[in-house]
């Protein structure tokens, strides 16, 4: 190695080094400013029954004392027992043996768990990108285009499925990715542990398989490696049986429960309503557009800029390889380096998964997020119009790619910074005015953390009666205070509360119920607005 060489790894060493660290105090500072999700009771529970069921056969007494202290249901009668455990049975065992016992406690303790996981994602991320470019530094903005993703950043604390899948589905990519460059024995196995444990999150896990698969079939028909053909085995043999060993729901009866749970992937009993474009919509029936909709208006916009550019280009990449293939009946030619494999398999793994929830007519709510798992191939798709600019456009000028990049992701922080901790309710500006009259802006109920403590703080009363406006459970909110808190709040009708909350999400379309209707003495107290939209009212009796 050179000494020019050897600086140079320093220098990436260092940056990178510095990069993370950052990356990693910003959420030590901030993991709790977040409150409880409307998903994150149930998968504590969930995580229990799983435990129950594991201590059941190997650890009886331990079984027994769980239905003591928790009164868990059984896993065959648990309603969310098709949902994959991989962190949720982990966080539970952390929270029974260590005697962790205030809700505060072990629901940051969950929130920054699942951030620090997303985390190595991201480095993973960086590592993906850096090899797809062979250069450091695309690793380097791919690493800051994730990370500096509004509604991804806030939901990497308390989004523990589909941001955790998000996470588990980059990391298997990358061994996918690394298992087709250079197919041994250990990245097959590499690569069939992470698809188990995406899968065990999301069974749209499982789209990778085929795709690395179906190419690593044409290197060898292409190539003749011996070796393809021995990971490829090893990888379908092994990622069924980790899978079926990391899910314990799937243990009895594996193949019947596994196809139940790929049943309920178009046919999920919602019983909801999203609301879209100023309607209510059933969310068993939404329109084509919405998961389109829904990443063009809460993308930043300078990605989806450079993902239009990225996009034409490998558009008309493949489409020139299928005439070259049509004409010359040589599937060898399907791609010219490994490269532009890559750029291919980003490419079917942002649009299949789009394409199979509208054309099997998939239960959709809240947003995109459960196909949160394709924004990586948006990224990447997006960095490689960057590289397409820089060698087009600014070959002679990479001072002023640097400089723009720079002013759009200080403009992106400037935004997550201002917005914090309501990142996840981020919009672009082409979502248009008047955004609340055409979305649903805080799905999750996250503010109610910040209305509850407003109350707090402005009222000096031992015991504040509280109401909601909405279906999204108080009960649930006020755990992620401390025990002297929570014995503040008294959750009661509006009718006989002294403040009722109002964060405008209704998960029954356009009528209310009764139980969620405001009466005439109360009048609004405080409004908290994000990026000038309306996201929670506090109203107070007079």
């Amino acid at each position: 190695m050179t000494i020019y060489s050897k600086k140079k790894n320093i220098k990436e060493i260092t940056l990178v080094a510095l990069i993370y660290s950052v990356f990693f105090i910003v959420g030590i500072y901030s993991y709790q400013d977040f409150g409880i999700s409307v998903d994150e009771w149930d998968l504590r529970i969930m995580g229990f029954v799983n435990l129950k069921y594991i201590t059941g056969i190997f650890f009886p007494s331990v079984s027994a004392n769980l239905d003591v202290i928790f009164s868990i249901p059984d896993i065959s009668n648990y309603s969310s027992n098709t949902h994959g455990v991989i962190l949720a049975l982990p966080t539970a065992i952390i929270e029974y043996f260590f005697n962790i016992t205030n809700s505060h406690q072990y629901y940051f303790m969950r929130h920054y768990i699942n951030h620090l996981i997303f985390l190595l994602s991201n480095f993973y991320f960086f590592l993906l990108v850096k090899e797809r470019f062979n250069n450091w530094i695309y690793g380097i903005i791919g690493g800051l285009f994730l990370f500096l993703s509004p509604r991804i950043f806030a939901e990497s604390f308390y989004n523990q499925k589909d941001i955790l899948f998000l996470s588990l589905f980059i990391i298997s990519l990358y061994y996918g990715i690394r298992f087709l460059r250079l197919p041994t024995l250990k990245n097959s196995i590499l690569f069939s542990f992470t698809t188990a444990i995406s899968i065990d999150i999301r069974i749209m896990g499982v789209i990778i398989a085929p795709t690395i698969l179906f190419f690593a079939y044409l290197k060898f028909l292409k190539n003749k490696n011996f070796k393809i053909f021995i990971g490829s085995t090893t990888y379908v043999f092994l990622f069924p049986l980790l899978t079926i060993l990391f899910w314990p729901y799937l243990w009895e009866e594996p193949f019947i429960r596994f196809l139940e749970i790929f049943k309920n992937l178009s046919s999920y009993q919602a019983t909801s309503y999203n609301f879209y474009l100023g309607e209510y919509i059933k969310d068993t029936n939404v329109p084509w557009h919405y998961i389109l909709i829904w990443i063009g208006i809460t993308t930043p916009l300078f990605y989806l800029a450079l993902f239009i550019f990225g996009l034409i280009n490998s558009t008309l990449r493949i489409k020139q390889r299928i005439i070259n293939i049509k004409n010359e009946n040589n599937w060898n030619d399907f791609w010219k380096s490994e490269s532009e494999l890559e750029d291919l398999i980003y490419y079917i793994l942002f649009f299949s998964p789009i394409l199979i929830v509208i054309l099997i007519n998939s239960t959709l709510y809240n947003g995109w997020r459960h196909l949160y798992f394709i924004y990586p191939c948006l990224l990447m798709i997006s960095l490689k119009g960057l590289y397409i600019l820089n060698v087009s456009y600014f070959k002679r000028k990479k001072w002023l790619s640097n400089l723009l990049i720079f002013l759009f992701l200080s403009h992106i922080v400037i935004v997550m910074t201002r917005d914090h901790p309501h990142q996840n309710v981020y919009f672009n500006f082409l979502a248009g005015k008047n955004i609340h009259n055409k979305f649903e802006i805080d799905y999750w109920g996250l503010s109610n953390k910040q209305a509850l403590e407003y109350i707090l703080e402005n009222d000096n009363k031992e015991v504040i009666k509280i109401g909601t406006a909405g279906p999204i459970s108080l009960e649930n909110s006020k755990q992620i205070f401390t025990l002297a808190k929570k014995k503040r709040i008294l959750v009661s009708d509006n009718v006989e509360s002294d403040y009722i909350i109002d964060n405008y999400i209704n998960w029954y379309g356009k009528y209310k119920k009764r139980k969620h209707k405001i009466p005439n003495n109360f009048k609004i107290y405080r409004e908290v607005f994000v990026s000038g939209n309306r996201v929670i009212s506090i109203y107070k009796k007079m």
